[in-house]
């Protein structure tokens, strides 16, 4: 009994197998991170909430300005949270690269510059982060 074409089939079933996981894995990885980028949105999240404040507590139109308002104002507060904690996060980062650095020999020094984070790695473009404007959104 010659077992090659059977082999064949089993390699191509296999091949159709990895492709498909493949596929699926690469899929699921975009809307899964589209999903949190969607999330991490707070006018987004605004808006949601706003949305379903009014489908469920139905408020009045001048509640509702006021209501907005306030929800504006909590958009407002959560981006500057957001931008202070980047900021003393990538404080942390610079203490930690000073002592680390201070703690090797030139020759480590040197094969530490190549790991070590650049200045344009931790800035708000890279973080996917908009500046608060003074004005409000």
């Amino acid at each position: 009994m010659n077992r090659l074409p059977h082999l064949k089939i089993l390699a191509c079933l296999l091949a159709i197998v990895l492709m498909s996981g493949s596929a699926g894995f690469m899929i699921g990885h975009k809307v899964a991170w589209s999903e949190m980028a969607r999330r991490n949105n707070l006018e987004n999240w605004n808006e949601h909430v706003a949305r379903e404040f009014e489908r469920i507590v139905k408020p009045s139109v001048e509640q509702d300005t006021r209501i907005q308002a306030h929800l504006d104002r909590a958009v407002r507060e959560l981006e500057e949270i957001r931008l202070q904690t980047i900021g003393r996060s990538t404080n942390v980062i610079w203490h930690l690269v000073a002592d680390v650095e201070r703690e090797l020999t030139p020759q480590q020094r040197l094969a530490f510059e190549a790991m070590k984070p650049k200045p344009a790695d931790l800035t708000l473009d890279v973080l996917k982060v908009k500046p608060v404007s003074e004005s409000g959104p």
